[in-house]
């Protein structure tokens, strides 16, 4: 029976809530067509790399804030009802549209570059606060303005910089548990010649055991989530400014003193137990766990220590005497200390469904003409044998007139290191002697991430490490290898330590490949490289690599843009610029004629208003600079405190409501303990 009851119990909260559950539905619907290929590609990287495993944090932190503003964004819909229409009523809409424009075309331009995703999700919080402004209002944007920036998380860090901060912190970590090690007793010496620092530890047998500290253990990514889990925190905790920034310096020494715990303790344990369970058990469990315990002692030092509060507790939010009157009465806001309630059901107008319609089939329509996936996809299947014999797979690259293809070597150790299905290299052989042998450097792994650029493997891991990079960049720059498809390639030339130079062109791709056992789609790197012993010679390479670059990415065969690209981009450049114009133009005259209605009725106000009405304006003027927090209640006791009369409750808020109409005072809603409250502003 309790079942069935519980059952009952939710199938009524769906009936009676169904179109705010649909509403809710096809705006996530309107985001997910625009963004399915990047959130696609965003899981996967989650799940599978460590870099990015703290974006899967990123939903559940967000969620947590809206929940956190349901009434604050009810409340911002109930104040709309209240306030006049101006000349400028569509004008929210307007800059939504604008925005939403923005975020297109800021994801379109992210295509053609280098770093398409990155671009994309940077786009992301740009369309949701444009969807925002579109179907609710200003006040509503502002309300969720934090939960939209906190997507930013979203956005993968460049290894750039994440091989620059964690080759620092694996420096300082390594020394510091070198240090920790010795003043233990354990026989350890400290390597960092070449390749990351390293710990080697003598067992009793007279083994050596090498622990190589690298950016995944330097506590970077540990870093990178703990700065997102200090942001929430720092934003949800009730505490003055100096002590959320208080937060994000305990948070890193905490989380640099778990990191050299861990290095400290895996070492150790490799010298008592062995190498096996040290790296399989320890190394394993420990990163997530060190985490778990960092942000218990930051909640704990947080509550405990410094007598911050983090969850808005219920205390000093107890209802008023009126409270329960109100709520009998079918009123929004608590007539004696102006809460909100909240628990009206309001129905969802005409006009919002309109909205919401015509913003679905306008997204779907532009996400139609842009045709811009984050990666090429190639059509066709890439055929291995077997897992264990990539170099046997056919049909990867097209033969080419004059020139023989040749497979070379795979590169299993380096596959090890980075992590990759396979490494491949091949060559194409010129028939003419004079001509150069073309190699190509094929990388296929199940992440974006593993698949490094040249910079990061040459230059950032090397100064990363306090040392010079392996290489001397001549040229860099970026290219479009097919006309009507968004792959870009970057051209890159350096010159190494051995006098000679490398000219390199290579792009990313995404591509199904048949193992046999299973058909799964990888992405892939593919590198194509010249070296010459003369540095002056490179520049006429260039036309060369890029011919054979736009040879192999057209056998690919990736899925073509349509050619609606051609008209939706300038269209919507189009439209953008006259809604930049409109809303200009509007704001300006909603302004001049605001400020004309204004002083009309100020001159006339302080011609013909009454005694009572001109001691209320003057005394909203006065607590706002006082206190900014102005409600009805402080409004009733200042004026008894002035005038030793009390001013009936219904007659105040008549005045208060003409002085709104007069455009002297408006009303608004602040956050009070988490808590929407009706106040006046002059």
């Amino acid at each position: 029976m309790k079942k069935v009851a519980v059952f009952a119990k939710a199938a009524g909260f769906i009936g009676f809530y169904r179109l705010y559950i649909l509403s809710a539905f096809l705006i996530l619907l309107t985001i997910v067509i625009v963004y399915w290929r990047d959130f696609e590609i965003l899981v996967n990287e989650a799940l599978q790399s460590e870099a990015t495993s703290h974006i899967i944090l990123v939903p559940f932190f967000v969620g947590f804030l809206l929940y956190q503003k349901k009434d604050l964004v009810k409340a911002s819909f109930i104040l709309e009802k209240f306030r006049k229409k101006t000349v400028a009523k569509y004008l929210d809409e307007v800059v939504g549209v604008a925005l939403c424009l923005v975020a297109f075309l800021f994801y379109w331009y992210g295509s053609y570059t280098f770093y398409p995703l990155e671009y994309h999700l940077f786009s992301l919080p740009i369309f949701i606060a444009g969807t925002i402004l579109i179907l609710f209002s200003w006040k509503t944007f502002l309300v969720l303005i934090f939960p939209i920036l906190f997507l930013l998380f979203l956005i993968p860090i460049p290894a750039e910089i994440t091989y620059t901060i964690g080759g620092v912190m694996a420096n300082f970590n390594t020394q510091t548990s070198y240090t920790l090690l010795s003043a233990l007793g354990l026989p350890v010496t400290l390597q960092s010649s070449y390749g990351p620092p390293t710990i080697a530890v003598a067992t009793s047998s007279g083994q050596l055991i090498y622990f190589a500290i690298d950016v995944p253990c330097s506590g970077i990514y540990s870093l990178t989530a703990f700065i997102m889990f200090a942001t929430f925190l720092a934003y949800i905790v009730i505490a003055p400014l100096f002590k959320k920034a208080a937060l994000f310096v305990l948070g890193f020494l905490v989380f640099e003193a778990t990191n050299i715990f861990r290095i400290t303790t895996i070492v150790s344990i490799g010298y008592w137990l062995g190498e096996e369970i040290a790296m399989i058990i320890f190394h394993t469990v420990t990163g997530w766990l060190l985490i778990l315990v960092g942000m218990l002692f930051i909640l704990f030092v947080t509550e405990k220590l410094w007598k911050v509060q983090i969850f808005q507790s219920s205390q000093g939010q107890q209802t008023c005497s009126m409270c329960n009157t109100s709520l009998k009465n079918l009123e929004t806001f608590c007539s004696k200390c102006e809460r909100f309630l909240g628990s009206t059901y309001s129905k969802i107008s005409s006009k919002f469904w309109a909205k919401l319609i015509l913003l679905l089939l306008g997204t779907y329509l532009v996400t139609l003409s842009i045709q811009a996936p984050t990666f090429a996809i190639a059509q066709g299947v890439i055929e291995v044998t077997s897992s264990s014999s990539w170099e046997n797979a056919t049909n990867v690259f097209p033969e080419i007139p004059d020139y023989q293809l040749r497979f070379l070597y795979r590169d299993t150790n380096y596959e090890k290191i980075a992590g990759q299905d396979a490494s491949l290299l091949y060559a194409y052989f010129p028939t003419n002697m004079s001509n150069p042998t073309i190699y190509v450097d094929l990388g296929v792994a199940s992440t974006i991430s593993n698949l490094h650029s040249w910079e990061v493997c040459l230059i950032t891991w090397q100064t990363s490490q306090g040392r010079y990079p392996l290489v001397s960049v001549l040229d860099k720059r970026d290219t479009q290898l097919l006309q009507d498809v968004p792959i870009i390639a970057r051209y890159l030339v350096f010159e190494t330590p051995a006098n000679y130079t490398q000219v390199t062109l290579y792009w990313y791709e995404k591509a199904t490949f048949n193992t046999g056992l299973t058909v799964e789609q990888k992405y892939v790197r593919i590198s194509l490289i010249i070296m010459t012993l003369n540095s002056t010679m490179y520049p006429q390479f260039e036309n060369e690599l890029l011919t054979f670059g736009q040879s192999i990415a057209s056998y690919w065969e990736p899925l073509k843009s349509q050619s609606l690209i051609s008209i939706g981009i300038p269209m919507q450049q189009m439209l953008l610029g006259l809604a930049i114009a409109f809303v200009a133009v509007t704001k300006t005259a909603e302004y001049t004629n605001e400020w004309r209605k204004k002083s009309n009725n100020l001159r006339i106000f302080n011609n013909f208003a009454s005694k009572d009405e001109k001691l209320v304006l003057q005394t909203i003027q006065e607590l706002f600079k006082e206190k900014k927090i102005v409600q009805t209640k402080t409004i009733a006791s200042t004026l008894t405190s002035k005038t030793d009369t009390a001013l009936e409750r219904s007659n105040l808020i008549n005045i208060l409501n003409r002085l709104e109409e007069y455009g002297l005072v408006r009303r608004d809603i602040v956050n009070i303990r988490g808590k929407p409250v009706l106040v006046w502003k002059p």
